[in-house]
C-alpha cells in the first residue's frame, strides 16, 4: 500500500514558483517565434548571407540575391565574369546599418579585401572600404539591386 508522502508547505510554494517560471519562459519564447522578422532584418540577413557567399567565391549563390530582372537579362556565367577578378581578395564584411523605405532598403558595410598592389602590400596587407548598397523588394522577397 502506498503511503501519501507530504511536502512542506515552503518546498511545495518553491516547486509552483519554479513551474510558473517555466511556463513564462516557454510562453515568451513562444511569442519572440512567432514574430514576423522587420524589413531590416531580413535585408541585413541576406545582405550578410550574399557576402558570405562572394567571400567564398560561390557566385551562383550571390547571383541568386540579385533581383529578377536582371537574372533575366545576365545570365550565372556572365555575372561569374565580371565578380571574378575579386575571388579571394574579399575577405570579411561587416554590416553597420540597414535603412528601409517602403520598398526600398539601403545596407550600409564595410568591406575588408586583400590588398593586391604589389608595392604596398606587404606594408598595408588589408584594406577597410565603406560602401552602400541598394536592395529592393519585388515579388514579395528582397532583392540584392545589381545595375545592368
Amino acid at each position: 500500500m502506498n503511503t501519501p508522502v507530504s511536502v512542506p508547505p515552503r518546498r511545495a510554494a518553491l516547486r509552483a514558483a519554479a513551474g510558473a517560471l517555466a511556463v513564462a519562459a516557454l510562453v515568451t519564447a513562444g511569442c519572440a517565434a512567432f514574430q514576423p522578422e522587420t524589413p531590416e532584418e531580413i535585408v541585413t540577413r541576406r545582405a550578410q548571407e550574399r557576402w558570405q557567399a562572394l567571400i567564398k567565391g560561390d557566385f551562383d549563390k550571390a547571383y541568386s540575391y540579385t533581383q529578377p530582372g536582371y537574372r533575366a537579362v545576365v545570365s550565372p556565367e556572365n555575372y561569374a565574369k565580371t565578380l571574378s577578378a575579386g575571388r579571394g581578395m574579399w575577405k570579411e564584411v561587416q554590416i553597420f546599418k540597414t535603412e528601409c523605405e517602403a520598398d526600398r532598403c539601403t545596407v550600409n558595410l564595410q568591406l575588408t579585401s586583400k590588398n593586391v598592389v604589389p608595392r604596398f602590400a606587404r606594408a598595408i596587407p588589408e584594406l577597410k572600404g565603406f560602401l552602400n548598397e541598394t536592395w529592393i523588394k519585388d515579388q514579395g522577397q528582397w532583392w540584392f539591386y545589381q545595375a545592368i
